[in-house]
Formats: C-alpha cells, sequence, structure tokens
C-alpha cells in the first residue's frame, strides 16, 4: 500500500497527460496542406492493400516513406473515423514511446530525473502540437529519440558488457524504422554517434545490421516496382534539393529556428537556464552526447534553406532528457521557486491564447481582433499556476505545474476546436458543400483549403477547364476559400 501511494502522483500525471493527449483527437478536421495528403495514401493503402508504393488520388507519391501511411492504414482497416484513422495511431506512438523514455532514463539517471524529462516533454508544446497531427515529424522523432536514449549507457566508463550487442542492434532498428519515416533524416542525424561510440567500432555492424534488415525490404521492394523516378523523386529532390532549392516553397533565413525552438519548448523554456547555473550537474559523457546530438541537429537544419517548425522535433526529446540529468545528483524540490516562477507566468498565458489561435491561424500570422476581454473561467487558469508556485510546497510545485498545463490544454481544445473546424480546417466548408460537391471546380483555392476538401471527397476537385461547373472555390491570401456561382 505504500508503495502504491509513493507512485500515486506519477500515475496521476500519467492518466492526466494521456487524457489530453487523447481528448478531442478528432474535434477539429485536417489542418495543413500536408496531413489530408499523407491521411489519404494511408487511406487509399488500406483500400487497395499496396502497401509498396504510396498512392494520392491514384498516382505514385514518392515525397515520403511508408511508415506513417501504414499507421494510417491501419487505423482505417480498424473502422475508425477519418480523422482517428490518421491521428489516434500517432498520438498512441507518443505516449508508448513517452513510457519507454521513462523506463530508459530512469535506469540511466533515477527516478526523479525521468519523471522530470518525462513530464516536461509531455507537456511542451511541440512534442505535443505534432502528438495530435498525422505528419511524419513524430515517427521520425519518436525512433531517432529511442536510438538516442538506447546509447547512453554505452557511454559509461563501464557499460553492462552482456548489452552492448543487444543495444547495437536495438539502435539500428530505430534508425531503420527512423529511415522509413522520414527517409535519410534519422541517418545524417546520427553522425555524433560514430565519434561518441567510437571505441565499439567491431560492434558498429551488429547496427548496420538491423538497419538494412529493417528499412531495406521497402526500399529495394519500391526501387523494383518504380524504378528511377522513385530515386529522382524520393532522394534528388525531396531530399538533395531541399537543402538549396527554393522550388519546394519552405524557403526561411538561417536565424529561422531560434525562436521555433523556444516555442517548442513552451512552456518550459527558462527551465533550459538550469543547465547554465553553478548548480547544474557535471558535464559528462552522457551529458555532452545529449548537447552535441542537439546543436548538430540545429545547425544542419539552419543550414538547409528549407525549414518547417516539425523538422526540429527529434531534438527535443535530448533536451528534455539533459534537464532531466539535472537530477541525477539533487531532488526535485531543490530547484528554486524563481525558475519556476517564469514558467507558471507561460502556462497562465495559456488561456489567454484560446480566443486569439483561430484567428491567427486562419489570418496566417498574430491577431490581436480577437481579444475581447478576460472571462471569469479564464481568470481561474491564470491564477491558478501562479499561485501553485507561489503558495504551494516546493515537492508539489513541479507537478501541479504539469497539471495546470494539462488543464490548460483540455480547455484551449474545448473552446478553440469548433472554431479551428470552421475558420482552417476545410471540414466546415465540406460539410456545406458536400451535397453538391459534384457541381464544384477548383479556381485557385489554396493548398491549405482544396487538399483537405479532396480528402473528404475522396478524390480531387477537378479545375474549371475540366467539364462544366455550376460553382466554383477561390482562395484571397490566408482567408478561408470561399464558394461563389461560376460565371
Amino acid at each position: 500500500m505504500s508503495s502504491l501511494r509513493s507512485r500515486l502522483p506519477a500515475i496521476t500525471l500519467a492518466i492526466a497527460i494521456a487524457a489530453l493527449y487523447l481528448y478531442k483527437l478528432d474535434g477539429v478536421g485536417m489542418l495543413s496542406p500536408d496531413e489530408p495528403r499523407y491521411a489519404a495514401i494511408g487511406r487509399a493503402m488500406a483500400q487497395t492493400g499496396d502497401y509498396i508504393t504510396p498512392k494520392l488520388w491514384g498516382a505514385p507519391w514518392f515525397e515520403k516513406p511508408p511508415l506513417l501511411y501504414w499507421m494510417s492504414a491501419a487505423g482505417n482497416l480498424l473502422g475508425l473515423n477519418a480523422e482517428l484513422a490518421a491521428r489516434l495511431p500517432v498520438a498512441l506512438l507518443s505516449l508508448a514511446f513517452l513510457g519507454v523514455t521513462f523506463v530508459l532514463l530512469r535506469r540511466e539517471f533515477g527516478g526523479e530525473a525521468a519523471a522530470a524529462a518525462t513530464a516536461l516533454l509531455a507537456t511542451s508544446a511541440g512534442w505535443l502540437s505534432f502528438s495530435e497531427l498525422c505528419l511524419t515529424d513524430l515517427p521520425l522523432a519518436v525512433f531517432f529519440s529511442l536510438a538516442v536514449f538506447l546509447a547512453l549507457p554505452l557511454l559509461r566508463a563501464q557499460p553492462e558488457t552482456k548489452l552492448i550487442s543487444a543495444r547495437f542492434l536495438a539502435m539500428g532498428a530505430c534508425i531503420g524504422l527512423g529511415a522509413l519515416a522520414k527517409g535519410l533524416v534519422p541517418i545524417a542525424l546520427a553522425v555524433p554517434f560514430f565519434w561518441f561510440l567510437r571505441r565499439f567500432t567491431r560492434k558498429w555492424w551488429l547496427a548496420f545490421v538491423a538497419f538494412a534488415a529493417v528499412a531495406l525490404p521497402w526500399y529495394v521492394a519500391i526501387y523494383v516496382r518504380n524504378g528511377y523516378p522513385f530515386i529522382q523523386d524520393f532522394f534528388l529532390k525531396h531530399h538533395l534539393e531541399r537543402l538549396y532549392s527554393a522550388a519546394l516553397q519552405h524557403v526561411q533565413p538561417w536565424y529561422y529556428y531560434f525562436p521555433v525552438i523556444l516555442a517548442a519548448v513552451f512552456p518550459w523554456t527558462p527551465l533550459f537556464g538550469l543547465l547554465l547555473g553553478r548548480g547544474h550537474a557535471v558535464w559528462d559523457e552522457r551529458r555532452r552526447f545529449l548537447a552535441v546530438i542537439a546543436a548538430f541537429g540545429f545547425v544542419l537544419f539552419s543550414i538547409s534553406l528549407n525549414k518547417l517548425p516539425g523538422y526540429l522535433l527529434p531534438l527535443i526529446p535530448g533536451l528534455f532528457a539533459l534537464i532531466g540529468a539535472e537530477f541525477e545528483v539533487k531532488r526535485l524540490n531543490q530547484v528554486s521557486r524563481l525558475w519556476l516562477i517564469p514558467c507558471a507566468l507561460l502556462i497562465a498565458l495559456i488561456p489567454l491564447f484560446a480566443p486569439v489561435l483561430p484567428a491567427t491561424l486562419s489570418l496566417g500570422r498574430m491577431s490581436s481582433v480577437a481579444f475581447q476581454g478576460v472571462s471569469r473561467t479564464e481568470i481561474f487558469y491564470i491564477a491558478v499556476p501562479v499561485a501553485a508556485v507561489l503558495l504551494a510546497r516546493r515537492s508539489w510545485i513541479g507537478p501541479l505545474l504539469v497539471l495546470c498545463v494539462v488543464s490548460g490544454g483540455i480547455y484551449l481544445k474545448y473552446l478553440d476546436y469548433p472554431a479551428l473546424d470552421e475558420q482552417v480546417s476545410a471540414r466546415g466548408l465540406w460539410r456545406e458543400i458536400k451535397g453538391i460537391s459534384g457541381e464544384v471546380c477548383d479556381g485557385g483555392a489554396s493548398r491549405d483549403v482544396i487538399y483537405g476538401l479532396n480528402f473528404y471527397r475522396g478524390a480531387p476537385f477537378p479545375t474549371c477547364d475540366k467539364g462544366k461547373f455550376r460553382f466554383v472555390l477561390r482562395s484571397r491570401g490566408h482567408a478561408k476559400a470561399i464558394l461563389e456561382p461560376l460565371k
């Protein structure tokens, strides 16, 4: 009974985090240009039984490898609705990863370090957001980060000899799964492994064998079936050209990822100051490894001409593991309130984001139009984290702040998802035009809208020069697409 009582806070946090991840997972329709396309490919795989060649509306689609599509196909085979089939496998993978992360980090740095790293990661804006979307970034981040955490015991002065071979096999398999999620990216990110594990050169063949066993069958199969067009589109265009070509429409300045990384670890950004203070833990080989992995990946992605926020996701778990490792040699209740007060203030901002978020995403820029005062409910959500950090016992501040993030996230979903469904997702518009969709043509609707409408329709909307239609879909800038009579 005493053992259960001591674990009750951790169990409570785990249940709360799982509830946040699964709450209203289908409460908003498909978002962004990519999510509906990836979901459509997974649905097509389930319908056709072809799990080798990804196809979008019947045509081969070589932009990404198949792991996410296989996950989405599994959701469709289970009979889930359109959004759940695409998103639930991603959310469950994320939750499973969080559990495995806790186990691996507990063995490496102790229970308090593992609990801190896992809870902070689970409630960070970047990780939480991508855990609820049908995108390739989360699967890549999961398997690359598992490889990183599996390597940590090998960096000790005296690693467990019996498990060295098993760990290299597991690392290779994880990098292989990462390659099935996003091509060559995990291989590039894993370059620092060769330096930090250089004393195990005789074991690297095990990782290569495991990688080949996991990843190569699909790469060989799709090449045999599709030939050079796969090489040209997948490797040359979507890997090499992404580094230097503006044709992929994601060009950003070199400093783009500095604000992105700060936003991705929100609301825990101030805690990274712990790594710079005088009281931080000794930087042994394991901590240097985690830091170099993050720094190398950050520089690598910054060099690329094309940039998207999700590219940084594989670096986030290692960064929070670095924060958690601070508590290998000290207890959580030793953290000064001065570090936690800024986090509490950031958490207090979450309810203020709620009225602004739909308009901001709809316009593609920060909107102040939606600010219309603060309700009593929002005052409550603002006051609780501030009160917790000022009044609670030190040992309870961390768990209480995590619960505040969970409750704030659920409140944000409850309030915003209906508005996002109407203003940002194509699902709201689809409900309006579903009955006349055969009479509608695409007259220049934005990618964000038309790809989502194509997904719900089950086929692309034809352009207006392909026949006679009564209505036309058009977009103006970031504004929602409008349906107009065709003159």
